[in-house]
């Protein structure tokens, strides 16, 4: 017992300060939507409200972090680092009955994929919705009465819908993949064969309800939906790349052989690894395959531990230990290469120059996303943030855009603040 709580701690603990670490490297948030989650958790919780359409359960999960800090920033990427914490904890903890180092082995592989580095400082609604994942596979191995099973099930199917739609559609298809396995395999009175076909059930069930009667549930990610299923392929050519195809299919395949020849819960290895063949099948559209391959975060560690799992006791560190040096070789340069889409001299202008010099009031004119969402995040209190120039231009428009994008200004326009890729003009 204590040698497996010491595992449970290190799992959770390697997690948190490996994510925490690469939150930290900048003191504001990365990606086009680090600062989106800001202005949705103001909204929460100063109107009771997100601003945009989105599925509300991820926020509720942030909220409190966002709430206790005095820095907004801070405080989101603590919350973000604990659920990292609490993803690999729990994939510990689905596995150790295979042995701690089973269990150790999944929380690593999650811990050190570039797709949870990639989800954790861009897609961070995404990424703490992998938990219910997670959760649904510790159900699955560990849960034997039927009744908690399917209780259980259910409502981690239900909470997976309400946090985001990849994470709801891959934990759908797991689960009816599952539940097909366990009928063909004949096995219809255990547990794990009620959780998978509770899941399964409330995940259909909420699908036709989001498509037909309350598609606001799920906010704009039913549209999303809609829009894949119509057609898959329209997102631009897809393109095999070096951190995704063939590792990803040669892992899959590993799941899928592991399923057909091993007892240690081969239909979870076997589900996983057809999962991580179908996200990263290269014939998808490029904008959809993006998504999609991002979700062997969470399909890669099932395989990994099943089959430490069926190594020798006296292998096991040395199979763990390769296991992590693999997955370091990925992640090492993918954290490496992470940066902020802002230049901190163009934050600190638009954070504290630009009040000083755009009268409060004003509307701002910010055709780009990654910057408009800065300047909600920011100033949207204080002034009126567009998407496109009003026709005519009232008194008191400016123009704040990208340099970098090549728009070209009116040369009657006054340039008030100029960064390094910034530029903020007024209108006249």
């Amino acid at each position: 017992m204590k040698k497996a709580a010491a595992y449970a701690a290190a799992s959770f603990a390697i997690a948190f300060t490996t994510i925490l670490a690469i939150q930290l490297q900048y003191p504001i948030m990365y990606g086009i939507d680090g600062p989106y989650y800001l202005i949705q958790l103001r909204h929460l919780l100063s109107e009771g409200a997100i601003k945009y359409p989105d599925p509300p359960l991820t926020y509720y999960m942030l909220a409190p972090f966002y709430a206790l800090s005095d820095i907004k920033d801070l405080g989101l990427k603590f919350a973000v680092a604990f659920y990292a914490g609490l993803t690999a904890l729990t994939l510990f903890e689905a596995f150790k009955k295979y042995g701690n180092l089973s269990g150790f082995s999944a929380a690593l592989a999650f811990t050190f994929s570039p797709y949870t580095l990639r989800l954790s400082y861009d897609l961070i609604k995404n990424f703490v919705s992998l938990f219910f994942i997670a959760l649904i596979l510790y159900i699955f191995i560990n849960v034997r009465n039927q009744r908690k099973a399917v209780v259980y099930a259910s409502i981690v199917a239900a909470a997976s819908a309400l946090s985001h739609v990849l994470t709801f559609g891959v934990l759908a298809l797991y689960s009816i993949m599952l539940s097909a396995i366990y009928l063909f395999e004949k096995r219809r009175r255990d547990a794990a064969v009620k959780a998978a076909a509770a899941a399964a059930i409330t995940s259909i069930l909420i699908l036709a309800a989001t498509l037909t009667i309350v598609p606001q549930i799920v906010g704009y990610d039913s549209e999303k939906l809609l829009s894949f299923i119509e057609n898959p392929f329209n997102q631009g050519k897809a393109r095999m790349t070096a951190l995704g195809f063939s590792a990803n299919i040669l892992i899959g395949s590993a799941g899928i052989a592991y399923g057909l020849t091993k007892k240690k819960s081969p239909e979870i290895a076997a589900a996983a690894g057809i999962m991580l063949i179908l996200v990263n099948l290269p014939f998808i559209g490029e904008a959809w395959l993006f998504r999609f391959s991002l979700m062997s975060s969470i399909l890669m560690p099932p395989i990994a531990a099943l089959i430490v799992g069926e190594i020798g006791k006296t292998e096991r560190g040395l199979a763990v230990i390769l296991l992590t040096g693999l997955m370091l070789s990925a992640f090492a340069p993918a954290a490496s290469a992470i940066k902020i889409t802002l230049t901190m001299r163009d934050y600190k202008m638009l954070k504290d120059e630009l009040v000083k010099k755009v009268p409060e009031g004003s509307t701002l004119v910010v055709p780009d996303v990654r910057l408009r969402y800065w300047l909600e995040a920011l100033h949207e209190d204080e002034y009126n943030i567009v998407k496109q120039m009003p026709h005519p231009p009232p008194p008191g428009t400016y123009l704040i855009l990208d340099k970098a994008r090549g728009f070209k200004a009116n040369p009657r326009w006054e340039r008030v603040l100029d960064g390094d890729r910034v530029e903020v003009l007024r209108v006249r």
